[in-house]
């Protein structure tokens, strides 16, 4: 365990760790000198050099203590950003199926992740500095006092951590049931949210009003378990260790000047040395319920980071590498299914396909309710697992999906934010000239039919622009991707028809740089694509051109 800890400590924690060194032996130096200084007093010498000295080696020394306090201060931002996007990217990249509460995931993104950022900030590198200041003063106190004292006190110091650690064994089940009460109270809040139009309706509130004070309740009592413990280890560990230490140098100190082996000095250089012992009690005094919560919130961290994909790769190299900022390298691409399946939830809606989807093409996907289209949508997208999906004949798994689609749901996703920001999702460094072209590919002219053009606000539920608007914006997103294969899940099914009709357009249109795959359930629709594929049952029942597939009554 320790050495996967060392593993752990950040760079910034490194770094700690060298200024931490500094000022204990920069302190160290200041006690030896004004050892010297009091030596010199008692001798009838002059000391006024050793004090001047003390006082500038003390001056470094706070200025060194200063640094050690600034570092974790600028190191946890940069920390709770990098592991913060790690798990963002991670959830984005699970498939949308998953079986994980979705106030787990709102809580490792959140909580554990600042948990953990905290440990590796401010609880690894002053850790390991606290191993290495007591090192530094027992070599000094070897070399400068006397190497039987440091022999005694270096024993002492190395009984502190087992002390430590026999009381952190104690609270860890409190920090246990702390974070099964938050994680509960954060997917209620969250399922509550969610809900809470529908529970109006039912008259429900009071009831999930209770339950949430209830929980909320729960978790006060644990926090304020949890502080009574810890007050309890900083309590006893202080005590214990401090009055030891402390006794144990001053007993030294006056068995040695009373035995003429130590000078007055060098005894008060002792026991003000010996303070600076008590360092890693100290810290850990302070910070271990840190190191308890984000050694713990890591774990957890780090096994989902795991889940989503081959040991040693990182999530967000493979989701940039294969983003929305990646161009394909062909303007469009050919899939192929080859006795396809897909699973979701204990059910198979789609067994044993066989589908070709040629580059460049309008492929429409029909079928009765229940009969697998969306899965097969969303398997081609990569948003679930599938089994036998091939992209220009190599074996496509679901991150090499979602780097090749781009898929515009049945209801289309806007933010609350401008249109500009909204398009750029897609992609970050595209130009505004680029996102009305987008736009007009889409079958939506920008300057003409937006309010305020690229400013026009959309608010919540797309609320700003109409259903049709709101459609084609979705569509424009996916075309500023780059990815040369568009896949549209009943993207017309909540549409008028002059809507329905500008959005199968820009669908067509689409043709001439990708390959687009449209869910849909209107025959007519289908009739206007190249090639038609029935489902029935997660089947495929018939596939060809529309005038093969549709008979001449569902063609009209």
């Amino acid at each position: 365990m320790v050495l996967r800890m060392l593993r752990d400590v950040p760079a910034s924690g490194w770094i700690l760790v060298v200024f931490s060194a500094l000022r204990a032996g920069l302190l160290a130096a200041t006690a030896v000198t004004i050892a010297r200084g009091i030596d010199l007093v008692t001798s009838g010498g002059a000391a006024g050099g050793a004090w001047v000295t003390a006082l500038i080696l003390l001056a470094a020394a706070g200025l060194a203590a200063g640094v050690e306090t600034w570092i974790p201060a600028l190191a946890q931002p940069a920390e709770e950003r990098r592991w913060r996007s790690r798990t963002a990217r991670r959830s984005l990249d699970d498939s949308i199926d998953s079986e994980e509460a979705a106030g787990e995931r709102i809580a490792r993104s959140s909580e554990e992740v600042e948990r953990y950022a905290h440990y590796r900030a401010s609880f690894l590198g002053p850790l390991a500095a606290g191993a290495i200041v007591p090192l530094v003063v027992l070599i000094v106190i070897a070399a400068c006092v006397s190497w039987g004292a440091s022999l005694i006190l270096a024993v002492g110091t190395a009984l502190a951590p087992v002390l430590v650690a026999a009381f952190l064994s104690r609270v860890r089940s409190s920090s246990g049931r702390y974070r099964a009460v938050s994680g509960r109270l954060t997917a209620s809040f969250l399922e509550t949210m969610r809900v809470r139009h529908t529970m109006r309706m039912l008259g429900g509130e009071a009831v999930r009003r209770a339950s949430l004070a209830r929980q909320a309740r729960a978790l006060r009592d644990e926090v304020m378990a949890l502080l009574r413990r810890n007050q309890l280890v900083i309590l006893i560990t202080d005590a214990v260790f401090g009055i030891l230490a402390l006794a144990a140098a001053a007993v030294i100190a006056v068995w040695g000047v009373s035995g003429g082996w130590l000078t007055p000095g060098l005894g008060v250089a002792l026991v003000l040395l010996s303070a600076l012992l008590r360092e890693p009690v100290d810290r850990l005094g302070r910070s271990f319920y840190v190191g308890l919560a984000g050694r713990a919130a890591g774990e957890r961290v780090l096994a989902a980071l795991r889940e989503g994909g081959p040991a040693g790769a990182d999530p967000v190299d493979a989701r940039v590498r294969g983003g929305a900022d990646a161009a394909p390298s062909a303007p469009r691409a050919a899939l192929e299914l080859r006795g396809t399946t897909i699973a979701r939830g204990g059910a198979t809606p789609v067994r044993g396909i066989d589908l070709d989807i040629p580059a460049g093409s309008l492929n429409a996907i029909i079928g009765t309710s229940g009969a697998g289209k969306s899965s097969l949508a969303l398997a081609l997208s990569g948003l679930v697992p599938a089994t036998g999906i091939l992209l220009d004949g190599a074996p496509a798994a679901a991150e090499r999906l979602r780097a090749a689609v781009a898929y515009v749901p049945q209801r289309a996703v806007l933010f609350p934010g401008t249109v500009r920001e909204n398009l750029a999702l897609a992609r970050r460094d595209a130009t505004d000239e680029e996102m009305r072209r987008a736009l007009e590919r889409a079958g939506l002219a920008p300057d003409q039919e937006l309010p305020s053009g690229l400013e026009t606000v959309v608010g919540e539920h797309a609320a700003g622009v109409s259903g049709g608007q709101a459609q084609r914006i979705s569509i424009a997103r996916a075309l500023l991707t780059r990815r040369p294969i568009l896949v549209a899940d009943e993207a017309t099914a909540h549409l008028d028809p002059a809507s329905s009709a500008r959005v199968l357009s820009a669908l067509r249109a689409a043709t001439a740089e990708h390959t687009v795959v449209m869910i849909t359930h209107r025959l007519d629709e289908a009739a206007l694509a190249d090639r038609v594929v029935r489902l029935e049952k997660g089947r495929v029942a018939s596939q060809g051109a529309p005038a093969e597939v549709l008979t001449t009554e569902e063609a009209r």
